[in-house]
């Protein structure tokens, strides 16, 4: 145990905690598969009411979280990436510590009341009754304003912050950019417009179809949905917690790199494909909380060496070592 955490220690960082608190809202989400599977092939609700609830409260725990923690990764990264030289903007053990209960909190409060059944939402079978989730058909002003709220929060609320921070990241990097040959900065802003429009747009295609179908229910169009409508757009949602380990682990380089040593592969074996942006780097001093003085460096370009990161598919945000050389 003590050689793995003095391998892995590099990733131990304030942001990639947030990474690791999606993997474990996404590995919730996966839960309810088994489940799944079993009324699949009984051709409905066969495990009953309580397995019904348990299934709806998984996804609702696991898929609200991940929304607030995408929604976090990206304002962490915005902080970092905008802001490098702001220290009240720094990423540290205590901000991330505070964000990951503020995303449990978030994620219970959703999921837990319809649970208990209180009158302000419950969970019931949808689609070919194989899965349950919200009843969003349910006619009561209580039922709708609950899910109303959620739809505001869990949805509306989540897009409009992960676009603006991605968006105002892409502005200071092709800013940066203006000191490239315009072919260079061509390229680079191709790239990082593709990663961009790759991170909001898997979220917008994950959750927009469940948001869009949960609305019609609400306001009173459940006549045009169909058990098919229905069932499409909650397993769209489940399929981001199969795409977010790429987006945001597998992509990473350093993970990468940790993952080629523990396995003894070379550079060929996992591939070297990643979206690669600008060579304009930044030098942020950061104060960690337990480790005062670390110095973070966010990294916009190739990967040198060990302690340099890129700006790929998840912009990577790693800290460096305050003795070491660059």
């Amino acid at each position: 145990m003590r050689k793995w955490n003095a391998q892995f220690k590099s990733l131990r960082t304030p942001a990639n905690y947030l990474v690791i608190n999606l993997a474990i809202a996404d590995f919730i989400i996966m839960l309810e598969a088994p489940l799944f599977v079993y009324n699949s092939y009984h051709q409905g609700p066969a495990t009953g009411n309580v397995w019904c609830t348990i299934y709806a409260l998984l996804g609702a725990v696991g898929g609200t979280v991940a929304i607030v923690t995408l929604t976090m990764i990206s304002i962490d990264r915005y902080n970092v990436v905008v802001y490098p030289l702001n220290p009240k903007r720094s990423t540290t053990r205590l901000k991330v510590a505070l964000m990951i209960v503020f995303a449990w909190i978030y994620g219970l409060v959703f999921s837990v009341i319809p649970a208990l059944d209180i009158g302000l939402s419950r969970y019931t079978p949808e689609g070919f009754l194989t899965a349950c989730s919200f009843d969003y058909l349910e006619r009561t002003w209580d039922a709708r304003l609950f899910m109303f709220l959620y739809f505001i929060f869990a949805w509306v609320v989540p897009i409009i912050a992960i676009t603006f921070c991605y968006i105002q990241i892409l502005r200071v990097v092709i800013g940066a950019n203006s000191i490239q040959s315009s072919k260079n900065k061509s390229k680079t802003e191709v790239k990082l417009a593709g990663v961009v429009i790759g991170i909001i747009g898997l979220w917008f295609i994950a959750w927009t179809p469940y948001a869009i179908v949960a609305m019609m229910g609400v306001f009173g169009y459940e006549s045009l949905l169909s058990p098919l409508g229905s069932m499409v757009p909650a397993i769209l949602a489940k399929t981001a917690a199969c795409i977010d380990p790429y987006f945001y682990a597998m992509n990473h380089p350093r993970y990468r790199q940790e993952l080629r040593k523990m396995f003894g592969l070379n550079q060929q074996d996992l591939g070297n494909s990643q979206y690669q942006t600008s060579r304009y780097t930044r030098n942020a001093s950061r104060m960690d909380d337990s480790e005062g003085g670390a110095s973070e460096r966010v990294t916009i370009g190739r990967q040198p060496a060990a302690d340099d990161t890129s700006l790929s598919v998840s912009i990577d945000l790693t800290e460096t070592n305050p003795n070491s050389n660059h």
